[in-house]
Formats: structure tokens, C-alpha cells, sequence
């Protein structure tokens, strides 16, 4: 009788399926958010969909990044409630490896700076007015410090994030990917210190809302307005050679405009959709940005469809889907897979080896001749 070795070739084989299919599990996904103007319902819509949080408002999203690009103050009555989820969502991902990156838009400068007319009126008055707002937000606080202490831009291998986005003047303020945490810390310095000028290079940086600065400074432009897409092709070409997409927010689309997210060739990428029901009265469209590290696939998850670009394959749909499955249901799944590649190796290995044993058994032994 023939007895079978394990095949070494089968194991190994064994193995590297069981890594690659576990890469599919924790390769590292970022979601992008767009604007929430204080409708804390929108905003938990979104983050379950994309599985970030479960019924208890918990982080489950691992070591995914999380980027909201800006304008969770103002117009709802639930901004700060988001900002204190934010917080928790915050510390509850770092401590699973992931990140909360929320970021600061021109209605976060606004208040910070005390201008309070676009706060929710029943909001403001339950703060109690103006003086229990400014007290709500400025440095003697924890959700003060916090929004203080926020990046304008987020950069992440080939994408940077921000509220308005790059234009021509842009790089007036930031001629560089080493010139973004120069431009991070100067809003920085300018909303603790209680500065509206930071100096900055030779023109300095103003956060007021003028004509002048909303075409220069990123948290202002208005991309989907004002940048064309030769100009911002040009700046990224010149100044950012290794990024492709800058992903904004600050213009919204129509609810249902879900043609125009990725513009410019897959440079400019706007992800306001116009969540918050208390901006028109209505509830806008639930969506999000999701891109996989693995491959930089860029996947538009919105009330539970995927829009893709039109590059993109089919089975993309399938590796969302499973990408946004709870973790017991990816890991069962993973194993099967993982089994069933085993089962399939062992047959094939084993007909491989059976053969080969037959043929030798076929064979005539070789006669052995004495000397005489």
C-alpha cells in the first residue's frame, strides 16, 4: 500500500490563501463624510451604513479612517451633539486602530470666531444665547478645545481632504504638501490664541469670509462653483505630483445628482450632497466616499446602492457589500473560503501524487546483473 505524506506545497498553499483572504478583512478602508449641518440623524445614517457604528452609537469600524470634511456646525439643532460623537467615536477608534478625522470647515470658523447667525434659533436660545454659545465653544471647554485643535486638510497616500478646496491663488498659502501642516497649525494658532491673523509665508492667512480669500484660502473655495478643472490639474502637476484626487465638500449637490461626484477626471471629488434635513427642508441623499487602501478604489455608498464610476468593474458592488458586513459574518465567510481553497488544493495535490505513484509502479524494475 501507498501511504500519502502531507504534501508541504499543499500547507503552504493552504496558508497564503488563509492570509490573503484575511487581507481582504483588515485591509484598512477610509470613509470620507461630507457636510451634516447639525442633523444628528443624517449623521447616523451614514456612519451605520458604512458600519462604523452599531445601535449603541459604538466605533465597529476597526481600523478604518474616518474624515468628515467640515460644516457639522450650524443650521440643525443637533450640531453639537455630533461634535461630542465625533469626540467619543474618536477615542473609541484609536483605541482600535483607526481614526476620527473630523475636519474644520468655514461654518466651524464661524463660530469659533463668534458669528452665530446661521445657529439654529431654538439651539442658540437653549445655550442660552449668544454668551452661552461663545462659552460652549471657546478654549475653557472640551468640545471648544477640540474644534480649536482640528486640521483644515488631511492628507492620506494619493488624496487630500478639505472643506473648499485648491485653487490657482491656493497656492499662495500652501505651495506644498510639506507647506499643509505649516497651514494646519497657522488655523490652529489663529482660533486658540483668538487671532483672525496667523502669519503665514509673505501674505499671511485671514479666515474672514471675503470675496478675495474664498478663491484662495482651501477651506473657502467653493470647487464645484469656481475651479476649473485645467487650473486644478495645473496645480496639482506643479505643486502636488503625488496626488491624484482632492475630495471636498462645502458646494452641495442635488439630492439626487449622483452623476457629478467624481469631476475632473477623478481629480476633484465633491461629497456634500446635502444631508442635513434642516438645509432644505428635507432630508438629503445618505452617502459617503469609501476608498480601499489595497487598491485606491474610490466606491460612492449611498441608502444602501453603490454608484461607481464607470471605470470601475462589476464586482467592485461585491467586495462593498462584504467589505461593509459585520465582523462575525466576514470572518465566517473568510473561512469557508478558506476551506474550501484547502479542500480543493488536498484533491488536486492528492490526484497529482497518485498518479505519479502509479506511473512508478508501472514501471519495470531495472534487472540487476552480478559479476561473474
Amino acid at each position: 500500500m501507498v501511504r500519502h505524506r502531507p504534501d508541504l506545497n499543499v500547507i503552504s498553499s493552504f496558508l497564503i490563501v488563509v492570509c490573503i483572504a484575511w487581507s481582504c478583512v483588515a485591509s484598512r478602508r477610509l470613509v470620507a463624510v461630507g457636510d451634516l449641518h447639525g442633523d444628528l440623524n443624517q449623521t447616523l445614517s451614514i456612519l451605520r451604513l458604512t458600519g462604523l457604528i452599531d445601535d449603541r452609537k459604538h466605533w465597529i469600524g476597526g481600523n478604518t479612517i474616518l474624515v468628515q470634511v467640515g460644516d457639522v456646525l450650524d443650521v440643525g439643532p443637533n450640531d453639537i451633539d455630533i461634535v461630542k460623537l465625533f469626540m467619543k467615536l474618536g477615542r473609541q477608534a484609536s483605541a482600535a486602530g483607526g481614526s476620527v478625522e473630523q475636519l474644520l470647515g468655514n461654518h466651524e470658523i464661524r463660530n469659533l470666531r463668534g458669528d452665530f447667525t446661521a445657529v439654529n434659533d431654538d439651539l442658540l436660545a437653549a445655550e442660552g444665547g449668544a454668551e452661552g454659545r461663545r462659552h460652549l465653544l471657546s478654549m475653557s471647554t472640551p468640545v471648544g478645545q477640540y474644534l480649536r485643535t482640528r486640521n483644515a486638510i488631511f492628507h492620506h497616500g494619493r488624496f487630500l481632504f478639505m472643506h473648499g478646496g485648491f485653487s490657482s491663488s491656493t497656492v499662495s498659502l500652501i505651495t506644498s504638501l510639506d507647506n499643509i501642516p505649516v497651514f494646519n497649525d497657522a488655523v490652529r494658532n489663529a482660533l486658540t490664541s483668538g487671532s483672525p491673523t496667523s502669519q503665514m509665508g509673505k501674505e499671511g492667512l485671514n479666515l474672514n469670509e471675503t470675496d478675495e480669500d474664498a478663491v484662495k484660502n482651501p477651506i473657502l473655495v467653493r470647487s464645484l462653483l469656481n475651479v476649473k478643472c485645467g487650473e486644478l490639474h495645473r496645480v496639482l502637476e506643479t505643486h502636488f505630483k503625488s496626488i491624484t484626487t482632492v475630495v471636498v465638500g462645502h458646494v452641495p449637490h442635488d439630492a439626487d445628482d449622483f452623476d457629478h461626484w467624481n469631476l475632473c477626471d477623478g481629480a476633484l471629488v465633491d461629497i456634500d450632497f446635502g444631508m442635513s434635513t434642516w438645509k432644505k427642508g428635507e432630508p438629503g441623499a445618505v452617502a459617503a466616499l469609501q476608498i480601499y487602501e489595497d487598491n485606491d478604489t474610490m466606491v460612492l455608498v449611498r441608502n444602501e446602492h453603490v454608484v461607481l464610476p464607470r471605470w470601475l468593474p462589476d464586482f467592485e458592488e461585491v467586495r462593498v457589500g462584504f467589505e461593509n458586513a459585520p465582523f462575525p459574518v466576514k470572518l465566517i465567510s473568510v473561512a469557508a473560503f478558506s476551506l474550501l481553497c484547502f479542500l480543493v488544493g488536498v484533491s488536486i495535490a492528492s490526484r497529482i501524487q497518485a498518479r505519479r505513484d502509479a506511473r512508478v509502479e508501472e514501471e519495470p524494475t531495472p534487472q540487476q546483473y552480478g559479476t561473474f
